[in-house]
């Protein structure tokens, strides 16, 4: 502007005052509605676990070898579990998000009839357990299945 402008104020009816009013509301009610206010949700940090499991040769082929674990996403201590997928013969594989810091345990069973990981000598075989520190590998070699039975709960 130069030095012998007049600035002269803008004449604004009553109902183009009111429109503006609505819009400024309608705008806020939007953003409100969008959570845009509100702060993200809390996020937990979670590993990838990678079970890598080798078992007896007389697996069957057709056998599901299923991790029953105390985390939800290993069957929450109850069956199904999780089941592993199977490489070759005598070696089976699968990966889940555990969140890290957790302390699991877990079993392992071949589900064709439900049948309990054993020790070399038959005894039955304690839980295992780790804790979730990271992206990791739980290697465990199963030395015998033991005979059929009811399962995991």
């Amino acid at each position: 502007m130069g030095s012998g402008s007049i600035v002269r104020p803008m004449n604004l009816s009553p109902s183009l005052c009111a429109k503006w009013f609505l819009l400024v509301s309608l705008v806020n009610l939007v953003l409100a509605g969008c959570g845009a206010i509100e702060p993200p949700p809390a996020s937990y940090p979670h590993a990838t676990v990678s079970f890598d499991v080798t078992v007896p040769l007389d697996t069957p082929a057709d056998g599901v070898v299923t991790v029953v674990g105390s985390d939800p996403s290993l069957g929450g201590d109850t069956a199904p579990g999780f089941h592993l997928r199977r490489l070759r013969e005598g070696q089976y594989t699968g990966a889940v998000r555990l969140p890290v810091g957790a302390e699991v345990s877990f079993a392992l069973w071949v589900e064709d009839a439900w049948r309990p990981e054993l020790s070399a000598e038959g005894a039955p075989v304690p839980r295992h357990t780790f804790r979730v520190d990271g992206d990791m590998t739980v290697n465990v070699t199963v030395a015998r299945w033991g005979e059929p039975g009811e399962g995991p709960p």
